[in-house]
């Protein structure tokens, strides 16, 4: 992702590049890899980046999107482009909520004619379909009030937007970091 995207800023969002150096004492103590890296900040509190820690809390989603999928959030596009070229995904739909997001990050990606992005806050939007995969990423931290207030009543109101099982017994919806929310774990 810090190939594609460019530094720059709309409203009170901003991409910017930064460097983890192998002597970062703080990335050593917490296992984080060093390199190069783009993050999106609001207001300079980092909404994503695309770290090894981002790649691995998203893995799940990537290995199971297949068919329509939806996806709550759009970032910096790291897990939208990680599915937009698997030949069992068919369309993608990301629900942003900042038109800003939109504007600084999505006219910068490679997009396919899969991708439809919809500026629209996930807590309202209304489906006019059914999904195989459904994926709320929409956080810049979690915690258990997190999953209590925010992630159980969106899965509770997606499930809906699943395709019936019989139609597709591998249809999949999950939240970025669910396990961890629920239970506490800092990631």
């Amino acid at each position: 992702m810090a190939e594609i995207l460019e530094d720059g800023k709309v409203g009170d969002f901003e991409l910017s590049h930064f460097e983890i150096e192998k002597n970062n004492m703080y990335a050593i103590w917490h296992g984080i890899p060093c390199g190069k890296f783009i993050r999106l900040t609001h207001r300079g509190s980092v909404v994503m980046s695309d770290t090894e820690m981002e790649k691995r809390t998203n893995s799940e989603f990537v290995r199971n999107s297949h068919g329509k999928v939806l996806i709550g959030g759009l970032g910096i596009g790291l897990i939208l482009l990680a599915v937009q070229d698997k030949a069992e995904v068919e369309k993608i739909t990301v629900i942003e909520k900042n038109r800003e997001v939109i504007d600084l990050v999505a006219s910068q990606l490679p997009l396919n004619d899969k991708v439809e992005i919809v500026n629209a806050d996930v807590f309202e939007y209304a489906p006019t379909e059914k999904y195989n995969t459904i994926y709320m990423d929409i956080w810049n931290y979690i915690n258990q009030d997190v999953y209590r207030k925010q992630m159980k009543p969106l899965i509770s109101r997606y499930r809906r937007y699943l395709v019936p099982k019989p139609e597709d017994e591998n249809r999949y919806i999950d939240c970025w970091c669910k396990y961890q929310a629920k239970n506490g774990i800092r990631i």
